[in-house]
């Protein structure tokens, strides 16, 4: 039998962790190019519209409460006229029905 040497295994080597920049994003890639004025004016364009989009959202709710309040004050006063109206109406018919009962007695 031979006796084969034995073999000193070497440390394990530590993995190399590599470091990792922060991913740049498009704008800051073009930051320095000539490109870049328009994405500007075009990202400050859309802030723009999205402000006043809010403005005429937040106008629009306030109005359109004013709005129903409005609507609710002129269904009741209406109610009201239909009310008083409908009211008139059946007087009316129930004093006809009694005329036309009285002409109906006297003819007979």
């Amino acid at each position: 039998m031979t006796n084969k040497p034995k073999v000193k295994k070497a440390p394990a080597k530590k993995a190399r962790v590599k470091k990792v920049a922060p991913q740049k994003t498009v704008f800051e890639k073009f930051e320095d190019s000539v490109i870049v004025a328009p994405f500007k004016v075009v990202n400050k364009t859309f802030l723009a519209s999205l402000g006043l989009f809010a403005l005429a959202q937040k106008e629009f709710d306030q109005r359109f409460v004013k709005y129903a309040k409005d609507g609710e004050k002129v269904l009741d006063e209406w109610e009201g006229k239909v009310e008083n109206f409908r009211k008139d109406v059946e007087k009316k018919v129930d004093d006809a029905r009694v005329r036309v009962r009285d002409t109906f007695k006297k003819a007979a």
